[in-house]
């Protein structure tokens, strides 16, 4: 299927922190001929808006991954993805987070009124912090933005409403409704540093939520995708723009 297509296309590049060009060239290429407005800032964030509307729901994710550049052989197995190298031992795909983005670049298909932000420099790049495009983009673009839902959290269950290291309130707990973490199986939980954390944290006062987008093993060799797991993220994700309409 061409969407299956897209999201194997996005594994096989390779975009450590910094050299994100390949990535956003596949990313824009995808998106030619959408009724969208495109923009980049000077460290390479892409910001993304579709329709006219007063107000927006807003998906994130970053463009980055931690893996350092290798061929990458996919293998499918039982709705399992994962990647060897040359010599058939076990690599990163970057699923962190190239599920999420593949998430938003989906919803900018379907939905009528939508932005979309993709992050670079997310990761920690040896002993240089991450969220380096979120710490430095113009916050002015949220000005009419209702809510933030980031795709880039481990798993299949997860809504990370809070962050303990820097005591960051993200959303309430029922900011999802509990009918929709019922329906799929998802509970709010603490959760570690992303992208909607570094904007929470410089002020941006919008329910933003990061949440699981069916990836495990993050940041190590034995990587892999539950497509299941994907596809229930992103089914919650349009029935949580639906009920916000």
């Amino acid at each position: 299927m061409i969407f299956m297509q897209l999201l194997k296309q996005l594994y096989q590049i390779n975009s450590k922190s910094g050299h994100e060009d390949e990535i956003k060239h596949v990313v824009l290429e995808y998106l030619k001929g959408l009724p969208l407005s495109i923009s980049e800032d000077a460290i390479g964030n892409l910001f993304i808006t579709k329709g006219k509307s007063q107000y927006y729901p807003c998906i994130a994710a970053h463009l980055d991954e931690v893996h350092y550049p290798q061929h990458r052989n996919l293998h499918e197995i039982n709705g399992i993805v994962c990647a060897t190298d040359d010599d058939k031992n076990r690599i990163g795909i970057g699923a962190d987070d190239k599920n999420g983005i593949w998430i938003a670049l989906q919803l900018l298909q379907s939905e009528e009124f939508l932005k979309v932000v993709l992050f670079v420099q997310e990761e920690k790049d040896g002993e240089i912090p991450g969220c380096r495009g979120s710490k430095a983009c113009d916050l002015h673009f949220f000005d009419n933005v209702r809510f933030i839902v980031q795709c880039d959290r481990k798993g299949n269950s997860d809504i990370v409403t809070f962050n303990e290291k820097y005591n960051v309130r993200l959303c309430e707990d029922d900011f999802i409704p509990l009918a929709l973490q019922q329906k799929y199986g998802y509970k709010p939980v603490n959760g570690g540093t992303t992208d909607v954390v570094a904007l929470r944290n410089r002020g941006l006062a919008i329910p933003c939520c990061n949440i699981s987008c069916g990836y495990y093993n993050a940041h190590k060799s034995e990587e892999y995708t539950v497509y299941n797991d994907l596809f229930k993220c992103f089914n919650l994700v349009k029935d949580i723009l639906t009920y916000y309409k």
